[in-house]
């Protein structure tokens, strides 16, 4: 990837950056050719917190930043091009006098122009749908050159996914290298400390729970898509201002599961204990602000009904806490993906409490 960065401003930088990589398949049976290269073309704006909020102190001062890029596979009638826009975040891995380590993750919305089509596009088995998620990692390192500009050299991984709302989904990944010169931004030297008053905990423990719905397209491309609920309760320890650590249960019904068991001729029983799993779970928060993300694992038990699922899954919440509390209740809603290792499950919209 190579990357121009053309504009700087006090604490924020405008941006536009090109960026060379290559398509890279993840897993066998996927039908389409990898291009010799792809090409990202990149705009956004970045921005160095500079303490004015109590979180910023918290987590060393990092960049925000919102971009939004067009995608070219190398591939235009298999793969075709994508459109996405994600705002994300830089966090300072090393940070001195003169140079910066950064990690950079950023997740928003995408639209590929080339899905898959059994009679049209049948080689692209990778992505089923126009709409998907897009999920951006980025290490960068920058060094200054002069006074005002810097030098900018990294690699990254661009992910695109439906989160199986459509079959396939396999997902698409691009991965390249960059190097570029950007202005430097006026606040990069840490500071001393926070401007903001610091935050004080009410309460170390609390209850949590929500409900989520979403949608998923079981193996058959253009079949029907089921409803999967979510129930989740459990209890939480705030050990700091900006992260909870939560433990708790976690019921899901998949609708899929129990139609295809009763088409299989399978018992009522058996076709309910095959859509419900029930598992224990743990989850670390961390809260920006109004947003948070949290990071879930969970193990499933045999509870109702025997999965016997040895894989433990995963869940990643994208989280906004309503700012308005009622008998120290605080609601929130926000987006979850849930998977098994590397094989996305569904994603779903969750509203949900937290006392």
């Amino acid at each position: 990837m190579l990357s121009v960065v053309t504009w700087g401003q006090n604490n924020s930088t405008y941006y536009g950056e090109v960026m060379f990589g290559k398509v890279a398949k993840h897993r066998d049976g996927l039908l389409y050719e990898v291009p010799p290269v792809s090409m990202i073309f990149q705009v956004g704006k970045v921005t160095q917190t500079d303490g004015s909020k109590p979180w910023h102190d918290y987590w060393g001062f990092p960049r925000l930043e919102h971009s939004v890029h067009f995608n070219v596979f190398g591939e235009k009638d298999v793969l075709g091009y994508a459109i996405g826009a994600a705002p994300g975040v830089g966090f300072y891995m090393f940070r001195g006098d003169r140079s910066s380590l950064l990690l950079h993750f950023a997740t928003g919305l995408a639209y590929l122009t080339r899905e898959f089509n059994p009679l049209t596009n049948p080689s692209n088995n990778a992505i089923g749908s126009n709409f998907n998620n897009t999920t951006q990692i980025k290490l960068s390192y920058e060094t200054p050159i002069i006074k005002t500009l810097s030098l900018d050299i990294g690699f990254g991984l661009t992910h695109y996914s439906n989160g199986l709302n459509s079959s396939p989904n396999s997902g698409i990944n691009v991965i390249g290298f960059h190097f570029g010169v950007k202005p430097t931004i006026a606040n990069r030297k840490e500071p001393k400390g926070s401007i903001a008053q610091p935050l004080t905990i009410s309460k170390n423990w609390g209850i949590n729970g929500y409900v989520s719905y979403g949608l998923s397209e079981h193996r058959i491309t253009g079949g029907p898509k089921y409803p999967i609920k979510n129930y989740t309760l459990g209890i939480f320890y705030q050990s700091h201002s900006f992260i909870k650590w939560h433990a708790g249960l976690d019921y899901d019904y998949a609708l899929v599961f129990y139609e295809f068991a009763i088409r299989d001729f399978q018992s009522e029983e058996d076709a309910k204990g095959k859509a419900t799993s029930t598992a224990a779970y743990a989850a670390i928060e961390g809260v920006f602000g109004n947003l948070s993300v949290r990071c879930q694992v969970g193990y499933y038990l045999e509870i109702f009904y025997d999965r016997k699922e040895s894989l433990p899954y995963s869940k990643f919440n994208f989280i906004y806490n309503i700012p308005y509390e009622i008998y120290e209740v605080r609601p929130f809603f926000g987006l979850l993906l849930k998977t098994h290792v590397a094989v996305a499950d569904y994603v779903a919209l969750q509203v949900g409490i937290e006392w």
